[in-house]
């Protein structure tokens, strides 16, 4: 299990919370460490970055460059007091609406070798626009990692969600609490990779975890819905 997490034992809020920092350790071993070839050396785009401890982790698995961005400043704040490491000079943080950022980047026509989209694609409603932007940014590979439904066949469950959670989605409407947000099921996540022309392949946990599920139940939930990663690379490559 990585080490990378481990300076958060004194650190607010995590200090507090030693199974946050346990968790974080876990879903290491499923959205970074299989891809370590493909991190090695790439200019990566984090999106929904929340204090940089994902791009922190990607800088330390060996990325060039990682940008991360996010739409809350009190976050991006945090990242300051992570340790200063000779990888942490390679993240730069950029607070600014996910989609914002994409479309500009797009428009700039800039490149990025990796993307990754962890715990932010059941926090959104538009699913598709979101890797129909990724996807112009030209990736050999896009990670995902979020909730879906089980169900075998194509739906978005819609749901509400209070914004003051700093773990939930934000909204640029003035006073209002709550904002409307979609979980998508398995299948309509591949309906979206094969329209466009990426092929999707989900994550073994089973297989990488093993017996160890330590602050993992949400990836083993019984019923509707439950975590699942997942690798997007485009037909061909």
């Amino acid at each position: 299990m990585t080490d990378v997490f481990d300076f958060m034992e004194g650190l607010e809020p995590y200090g507090e919370k030693p199974n946050t920092i346990t968790r974080l350790a876990q879903r290491h071993r499923l959205i970074i460490e299989p891809f370590a070839d493909q991190i090695q050396g790439a200019r990566m785009l984090d999106l929904a970055a929340h204090d940089g401890r994902w791009s922190y982790a990607l800088a330390h698995a060996g990325a060039a460059e990682v940008i991360g961005v996010e739409a809350r400043q009190d976050l991006i704040d945090r990242f300051a007091h992570f340790p200063e490491t000779d990888f942490k000079a390679r993240v730069r943080l950029i607070c600014n609406d996910l989609y914002a950022e994409l479309e500009a980047r797009v428009a700039a026509e800039e490149t990025f070798d990796v993307v990754a989209v962890y715990g932010i694609f059941y926090h959104i409603m538009d699913h598709f626009r979101l890797l129909q932007l990724v996807a112009k940014l030209q990736p050999t590979l896009i990670i995902v990692d979020s909730e879906f439904i089980k169900a075998d066949n194509a739906i978005v469950q819609v749901l509400k969600e209070e914004i003051s959670n700093p773990l939930n989605a934000v909204s640029d409407v003035e006073g209002i609490t709550h904002t409307v947000v979609g979980v998508p099921s398995k299948r309509t996540m591949e309906f979206m990779a094969d329209a466009l022309r990426h092929d999707l392949t989900w994550v073994d946990h089973d297989l990488i975890l093993g017996d160890n599920r330590a602050g993992m139940k949400d990836y083993y939930r019984d019923g509707r819905k439950a975590r699942y990663a997942c690798a997007l690379t485009p037909m061909g490559r």
